[in-house]
């Protein structure tokens, strides 16, 4: 089937607010060339499991090739549409597996040399959508804390030497209640804002310390989920009958119920499906999120900045385990101790990826940035009006170090 032929009732296998989407759109998408069409139904088909910001930017994109004359809408997609494809992928379930097709779109584009070819039609394609649906500016400046070093000796070793240049590090904190004052200050911008509770996020890497109006998921909490994950890979593994693209594929059609998710989120308006699909991704598309502490909160944090465009988002590092030989981790061997030192390595330059990611979001001009050494006198602040590559010596309270940034 070709993308022309498309009727309403091709839809009928997705989730209900996916397919009223689909069929209210099919306009647009019967004239989408079969070289873009399966991508983007890729992202459609898992609409009623997206973050609210993921979900605005699929119909900002919808209506901005609606509103495009012919001609124009024609000149967009014509990268796309000079790809040449085979009868083979044309005969691909495309619709209800848009994955699937995606999968064996981009081997057929490897093997004929067109790799180059689409990835130039992608990047005119995101121009589009960035001066068409250009990302609304968060409601409020955003505001990301980053907390590393939990359980590890102060140290004499220099810390943020690469966020140092941006902003003002201090090296006389109070850290008496500091996490306590982060959490609440957080808390405080969640509750004050328009309700949204996928704008304001708890990330932590242990367990998660009570908190209010935040969403939040922990390292913790996902321990069952983890523990199950882990032991439907070692049987896929052990069977010998598969290779890694079978791994990818189980788990990219795993359910939340599979691995027994449940949400901890202390927000009474949150979404407990939307969540959970959430915590899925970050198990089975994370590498090693499954195994180490500070990966996840990582990787975490780089999602919750990409897909949720959050206006508050605080990490917190806890100790990883040791290092111990990949099969015995998949093994799920008993873990030999935690490791603060080497996971304050880790945070330290996780905190830095934050902050990149940052950048990237609409309104990273105001945004404000914390990290701070739990438990130390260390910090780095960084925000407009502050100056770059300042050292602060004055004795200062976390509270006062939180005023620097408003």
């Amino acid at each position: 089937m070709l993308p022309p032929q498309l009727k309403p009732s091709d839809f009928a296998s997705y989730p209900p607010q996916a397919q009223h989407l689909a069929v209210s759109s099919i306009g647009v998408l019967q004239r989408l060339p079969l070289a873009f069409l399966p991508i983007f139904l890729r992202e459609l088909i898992t609409y009623d499991w997206k973050l609210p910001a993921e979900r605005m930017q699929i119909e900002s994109q919808l209506n901005a090739l609606a509103q495009l004359a012919p001609d124009k809408f024609a000149a967009t997609l014509q990268p796309f549409t000079a790809l040449r494809l085979s009868p083979t992928l044309e005969a691909v379930d495309w619709v209800a597996a848009p994955s699937a097709f995606v999968e064996q779109l981009t081997a057929f584009l490897w093997a004929t040399n067109q790799m180059d070819a689409f990835r130039a039609a992608a990047d005119a394609y995101n121009s589009f959508l960035n001066a068409a649906a250009p990302a609304p500016a968060p409601a409020q400046p955003r505001l990301v804390i980053v907390v590393i070093g939990q359980g590890a000796r102060e140290t004499r070793q220099p810390l943020f030497t690469k966020l140092r240049s941006h902003g003002v590090y201090c090296n006389a904190i109070h850290p008496e209640d500091g996490l306590s004052i982060l959490i609440a200050h957080a808390a405080r911008r969640a509750k004050a804002a328009a309700p949204n509770s996928f704008a304001h996020w708890y990330i932590d890497g242990g367990v998660a310390a009570p908190s209010e109006h935040l969403m939040r998921v922990s390292y913790a909490s996902l321990a069952p989920a983890r523990a199950a994950l882990l032991d439907r890979t070692r049987q896929t593994i052990a069977s010998g009958e598969s290779g890694p693209e079978a791994l990818r594929t189980l788990l990219a059609a795993m359910r939340p119920e599979d691995i027994g998710l449940r949400s901890e989120s202390a927000s009474p308006d949150f979404s407990s499906g939307i969540l959970n699909h959430f915590q899925l991704s970050l198990l089975t598309e994370g590498s090693g999120t499954q195994i180490f502490a500070t990966t996840f909160v990582q990787w975490a944090g780089r999602e919750v900045l990409r897909r949720a465009q959050p206006e508050t988002l605080l990490l917190r590092y806890a100790p990883r385990q040791q290092q111990q030989a990949m099969n015995a981790m998949l093994a799920g061997a008993p873990i030999g101790g935690n490791d603060p030192e080497g996971s304050l390595i880790d945070a330290e330059m996780g905190a830095y990826y934050t902050w990149l990611e940052l950048q990237r979001l609409t309104g990273a001009d105001q945004a404000r940035f914390l990290v701070w050494l739990e438990a130390g006198n260390q910090a780095v602040a960084i925000g407009p009006g502050l100056p770059h590559a300042t050292v602060s010596e004055s004795p200062m309270t976390m509270t006062q170090l939180l005023s620097l940034l408003t």
